[in-house]
């Protein structure tokens, strides 16, 4: 079962040629040329997208961002003992970030928008969970550059590491002198850097990729303490950072279940609450006559209870007579009475917009219902008309009705005329009769067919039909 399942884990079953791994880590620690200029826009694609608060295109920057290359490529070098690799990395990593904060401040500077959004305010503050980011993202980013085919690893691991978007909001500090933005957003991308040159190290070290130099085992030694000694400066403030954040979710929760708890009892005069958990202040705001001391000491209490002490209460009265009180009902009431009578206002505009549309709804109705019926003409009549101009018609058959094309429009007039003929009509005569009946027929529409006369006809009917063109009728 052991090997089995240490099968299933087994990363060498796709790994690419060692060979094509070394170029691929060197040509994307590599500076100028396609990694200069795609850095270039994604920097300012980034900046417009924390500036404008849009998710979207921060994370399109993110993505064709090329900061990766160089910090894989010294957790690489690191593995095999490439010191020319780390040092260019290295070397190349440092242009990259001063390139970045140089153009970030430049566009920031000039950029109208000066109030910092949700998004640059999501930089400032690195926690421990950055660092398991980090560290994760890198693992994954260099298990997916030592596959043959990573195509749907490498866009998660740009997003997840999310290197771009900390040294765009360094520079949105600089720029704005916003001090404590630089250094909480320049933290975090200095923990996503070292751990994920760490994670690229201890996967490298993982696949026992070959070594590209020889170092002695001093220097071995040395690097590793720099190594050491680097992540534990970098993770000692992170976990602090994330103790503090924890306790704050856990005092604004307990304090904000104490106030409602109060605002909840009949004989509480507390009217709403505060919570300022950076602090560890709660707010109370109170109304009518309130023993300030006796209810901080009644918080207090309560909050220790639940663990959190160190607590400060502040007490703020609103009104300490029951005038201001009903003061304050009365203002209320009239608030809500001047919603109601809006909200009656537009009801009755809207029922009166129903009324007329059903008005004149009615009137169409009425008016088709009063619309006379179409006036029904005489066949008999109409055949020695139609005769007169066509001789070639020998009887007509005639029927008179109405024709709706949809709900919404009116019934029109139709009549269908089957004429019986000698022989067929000529395209023009029979273009001329349909007119003809057009209007004949109170403009209605006419469908017009023909069909040939059904009795058989003798010799002295055919010479008879050369000069009548219609044989006699029996």
């Amino acid at each position: 079962m052991r090997p089995k399942l240490l099968f299933l884990f087994d990363l060498r079953k796709d790994q690419q040629d060692t060979k094509v791994i070394d170029e691929t880590v060197r040509m994307g620690a590599q500076f100028g040329g396609t990694n200069l200029w795609v850095l270039f826009f994604a920097i300012l694609i980034a900046s417009v997208g924390l500036n404008t608060n849009s998710t979207a295109v921060i994370i399109g920057a993110m993505l064709i961002s090329p900061l990766m290359g160089p910090i894989v490529g010294m957790g690489y070098g690191a593995a095999v003992q490439d010191l020319g690799l780390i040092r260019t990395a290295g070397k190349n990593l440092a242009i990259f970030v001063v390139l970045s904060l140089v153009t970030s401040v430049l566009y920031f500077t000039l950029s109208p928008l000066e109030q910092p959004q949700s998004e640059l305010m999501a930089r400032t503050f690195p926690t421990l969970w950055d660092v398991l980011i980090a560290a994760f993202g890198g693992a994954a980013g260099m298990v997916a550059v030592t596959r043959r085919s990573y195509s749907n690893i490498v866009p998660g691991v740009a997003i997840a590491t999310a290197l771009m978007p900390p040294l765009c909001t360094a520079g949105f500090g600089i720029a704005h002198g916003r001090w404590d933005m630089f250094g909480g957003a320049f933290y975090l991308f200095i923990i996503n850097s070292m751990f994920i040159g760490a994670s690229t190290l201890a996967v490298a070290k993982l696949l026992r990729l070959p070594r590209q130099g020889q170092l002695d085992e001093a220097t071995r030694k040395r690097h590793r303490l720099i190594i050491v000694l680097g992540l534990t400066v970098v993770l000692v403030p992170s976990v602090w950072m994330a103790y503090s954040l924890v306790q704050q979710e856990v005092f604004a929760s307990v304090a904000a279940r104490v106030a409602r708890d109060l605002e909840a009892e009949p004989s509480s005069h507390v009217l709403m609450h505060e919570v300022d958990a950076g602090a560890r202040t709660l707010r109370l705001i109170v109304v009518g006559r309130t023993d300030e001391a006796q209810l901080r000491e009644q918080v207090q209490r309560r909050l220790l209870r639940d663990g959190q002490a160190n607590v400060t209460v502040l007490v703020r009265d609103a009104g300490d007579d029951s005038l201001n009180v009903e003061k304050l009902r009365s203002e209320l009431q009239e608030g809500v009475n001047k919603t109601l009578v809006e909200q009656v206002k537009s009801m009755d505009a809207q029922l009166k917009a129903l009324q007329q549309d059903v008005s004149k709804t009615r009137e169409q109705t009425l008016g088709l219902a009063e619309k006379p019926a179409p006036k029904l003409v005489d066949a008999q009549a109409l055949l020695q008309e139609v005769q007169a101009q066509h001789p070639l018609v020998c009887a007509l058959t005639l029927a008179q009705g109405e024709r709706t094309a949809s709900v919404t429009e009116p019934p029109r007039p139709t009549s269908v005329v089957i004429l019986d003929v000698a022989q067929p009509l000529s395209t023009h005569d029979k273009d001329g009769l349909l007119r003809w009946l057009g209007v004949r027929l109170d403009k209605s529409e006419v469908l017009l067919m023909e069909r040939p006369e059904a009795r058989a006809v003798t010799a002295r009917d055919k010479n008879r039909r050369k000069q009548t063109t219609c044989s006699p009728k029996s």
